[in-house]
This record gives structure tokens, sequence and C-alpha cells, in this order.
């Protein structure tokens, strides 16, 4: 199921460039298309019938969202967003304050 979901996480990335900073568009992405199988709109759901959903394991946890896509912004730049960028470009810094040898 990782790779498989690794595969749709990418696609969204590529395609849609506001689900690159934002895990919450990302998600939304991600569990409407599972929605759908089910003959449902994300649109028209309400919270209770979604956390059972999840609870039975008819949609992909968001953990295992959030993790495949900071695998696949990892070894594919064309992935990230400007939010990946920013925070990397701190990198440095951020250890030498916390005291790592750099």
């Amino acid at each position: 199921m990782r790779i498989k979901m690794q595969d749709r996480v990418k696609h969204i990335l590529l395609t849609k460039r506001h689900c690159r900073d934002n895990d919450v568009y990302l998600l939304y992405e991600i569990w409407s298309k599972e929605f759908a199988k089910y003959n449902l709109d994300i649109k028209n759901m309400h919270l209770v019938p979604t956390l059972k959903m999840w609870a039975n394991k008819e949609i992909s946890h968001p953990s295992a969202i959030m993790r495949a896509r900071r695998k696949i912004q990892e070894e594919h730049p064309e992935t990230r967003g400007l939010v990946w960028k920013e925070r990397h470009k701190q990198q440095e810094q951020v250890k030498q304050d916390l005291g790592y040898n750099v």
C-alpha cells in the first residue's frame, strides 16, 4: 500500500501545486478520491461518518499521507513547495544554534 500511496501523492504534488505546502489540501485530494469509490462526495460528508471510515481503514490514515509526502519531497525536488525550500535554507543555522557539529 505504501508504494501505491507514494505514487498517488507524487501525482497530486506534481499536478496541484497548492498541495505542496499544505497537508490539509493534500489530505482533501486523497480523501475525495477515496470517498468517490463509495459514491460519496467529500463536500457532503460529516465528521462522524468520516471518522468511522478512518477507524475502519476505509480511507487512508493522515499520517501515512504525510509520511508519503515527506518521502516524495525528499527524493523528488520538483514536488517541493516554497515552505520546504525556506525551511531547508535555515537548516544549517538551526543545527548550529542547537550545538550540532556542522
